[in-house]
């Protein structure tokens, strides 16, 4: 998939889609998916407040037409450059078993340990996937997990998708350390990057994945971001799947995101929301055979006048699985957050275990959660409850620290990392925690 000069094109048009097939070297068969995306993405209406899913996240602002743009991803040294050093520290640590890095559609840094490689680990920038492992994306590339009929953003994504991340573990390896992989947008205007995680009988793998972008404020040019999360696991697979953005403000972010969870598996999936001047996610995880588990956590923490909008859902197929989802946040200036979250139990799923409850920590007069669970219950035997709160920060904890010497806002940066603490700690690797827990400062202390 080697890209040729790329005409600048502005906005998603079939101009745009012509551009993109005629540089990139694809199979046939990618080609005809890109294709086929493309007429679900002009047969689909643009979302709007009256579609349910959508009635609080108003698009706009959003400007499809000149917001985004092609542009030929920079040599690899120059994209290595680029990146946050942070994220290059990362790379290096001896606690991973590989890392990768895209930078504005360039493979920056890719390398896997020995060991996972011998045994068929396959761990890849997906442009390189597609080129060197062809069988494995045609089988599960937008097949089974995220599809174009999913929704205007998924069969944009499908159309025009350029990066993105490929791991796979075949049946019953172990990849005792975690992998890592960074994507980071510095000069393009659009990003749609794709992660596809498969996980055959009894492997099990931990990947964490980080999206961000150069630091903009919500004044400077737009750039879209539209980007897919797809996990299989197959039968007593289990896999720990973190992933974190920190967008830009100037950054629309998108993302349609499922797991399905085969037999006797079990799936730990946090996910991390700090940037984008507004963000609306769909993730959902399937329980689709008997025993399957997943374990679901987030936090979300918006400020000044960002919008975040997560929509998850537990989908219980089958009989005897389980569901536990936890996810807080905290909002602060004129913020706006929504959690609406479903657990839904098919006919004849009996047995099923279902949880979901949402703490909400709102640090200022202006800011707004709305917190939406629900129940959607088609079997008899089933034990399902939900819980949400939303509260102000207790001032009460506020002035127990200050009255020991410690500053107000180090006061209330203690207090907030205490409220996330429980779903920071299921993170795998230290150094991703620390930089989530700085990030989370960082906002604490910054004006409203």
């Amino acid at each position: 998939m080697a890209l040729k000069t790329l005409t600048r094109q502005q906005g998603f048009s079939q101009a745009a889609l012509d551009a993109l097939l005629a540089s990139f070297d694809e199979p046939e068969w990618m080609r005809t998916r890109r294709l086929e995306a493309w007429r679900v993405f002009v047969d689909t209406p643009r979302p709007t407040r009256n579609d349910e899913p959508w009635r609080r996240t108003d698009l706009k602002l959003l400007d499809l037409e000149g917001g985004a743009s092609l542009i030929e991803p920079p040599q690899a040294q120059k994209a290595l450059r680029q990146a946050p050093a942070a994220w290059k520290k990362n790379l290096k640590s001896p606690d991973i078993s590989g890392g990768l890095l895209n930078v504005d559609g360039a493979a920056a840094l890719s390398w896997l340990d020995e060991a996972a490689a011998a045994q068929g680990v396959v761990f890849a920038d997906m442009p390189t996937a597609l080129r060197r492992h062809p069988a494995l994306l045609e089988k599960y590339f937008m097949t089974q997990a995220v599809r174009p009929a999913d929704g205007y953003f998924a069969a944009l994504h499908g159309a025009f998708w350029q990066s993105g991340t490929l791991l796979y573990v075949p049946r019953g390896v172990e990849v005792t350390r975690p992998l890592l992989s960074y994507t980071w947008l510095k000069q393009a205007q659009s990003a749609l990057p794709h992660t596809l995680v498969i996980l055959e009988a009894g492997a099990r793998a931990a990947l964490i994945d980080e999206f961000g972008s150069a630091i903009a404020g919500d004044s400077d040019h737009q750039v879209l971001t539209v980007g897919s999360v797809e996990i299989l696991l197959g039968a007593g697979a289990q896999l720990d799947y973190v992933g974190i953005q920190d967008w830009g403000r100037n950054v629309f972010n998108f993302t349609s995101e499922r797991a399905i969870v085969g037999q006797d598996a079990t799936l730990h999936w946090v996910t991390g929301h700090l940037g984008s001047k507004l963000t609306k996610t769909f993730l959902d995880a399937v329980l689709n055979e008997p025993g399957s588990k997943a374990l679901l956590s987030g936090v979300y923490f918006a400020d000044g006048t960002q919008h975040l909008d997560l929509d998850t859902e537990q989908n219980h197929l089958q009989p005897n699985t389980t569901s536990d989802l936890l996810y807080k946040g905290a909002l602060k200036g004129a913020a706006r957050t929504v959690w609406q979250g479903m657990i839904r139990v098919a006919a004849g799923a009996q047995r099923t275990d279902g949880y979901q409850a949402n703490r909400n920590m709102v640090l200022s007069r202006q800011a707004r959660a709305d917190s939406l669970p629900g129940l959607e219950i088609l079997a008899d035997d089933v034990r399902c409850t939900h819980g949400s709160t939303v509260g102000q920060l207790d001032p009460e904890e506020i002035f127990y620290l200050m009255a020991r010497g410690i500053p107000r806002v180090e006061a209330e940066q203690l207090v907030v990392n205490g409220f996330f603490l429980s779903v920071l700690d299921r993170i795998p690797l230290k150094s991703v925690r620390e930089q989530l827990q700085a990030a989370i400062a960082c906002k604490v202390e910054q004006e409203p």
